[in-house]
């Protein structure tokens, strides 16, 4: 019999432990859903934001943004070089990413400059992502290559190709 209180405080411990999980778990899933707002002004301009308008409708666009996991995917976005020595790098990301925070520390150690837009935080970078027909992050564009994804062999072979 003094087996059961034992089994009872272990039994009860146990369950306290799964139910923080499961309460940090359905807090690491929010990062990932943005709330993004659009709208037409009256001259028939259409916007993208965060926020909602001060005054007029907004169609609320619930936006679930993936990472990019496996292999990735470089192409060409079919814009011609600018005839600079070297080509901008930019990066759309999301602070949560994990092949976002890679490809930030590895630019970062080479020393290479590089815009970084969150498509979560960043107006601009929910429009670029929305006109990249984005699927998820990061997506990594050197002049006119595109990666969805990370690599470091493949950024090598696009920052060469684009003059670093």
């Amino acid at each position: 019999m003094a087996q059961r209180p034992q089994l009872l405080v272990s039994l009860k411990s146990g369950l306290a432990v799964l139910a923080i999980a499961s309460g940090l778990l359905g807090f690491a899933w929010l990062p990932v859903h943005a709330q993004f707002y659009k709208w037409t002004d009256e001259s028939g301009r259409t916007y993208y934001s965060d926020k909602a308008p001060d005054k007029g409708p907004a169609k609320k666009l619930d936006i679930k943004i993936n990472s990019y996991a496996g292999a990735p995917v470089v192409s060409s976005l079919g814009k011609t070089a600018t005839g600079a020595s070297k080509e901008r790098v930019r990066m759309l990301t999301t602070t949560w990413c994990g092949y976002c925070k890679q490809a930030r520390a590895y630019l970062g150690s080479k020393g290479i400059p590089y815009e970084d837009l969150d498509v979560e935080k960043s107006t601009q970078g929910r429009q670029e992502y929305v006109a990249l027909k984005g699927r998820g992050v990061p997506i990594i564009t050197v002049g006119n290559r595109r990666m969805d994804g990370f690599d470091p062999a493949h950024m090598d072979e696009m920052l060469k190709s684009a003059g670093y």
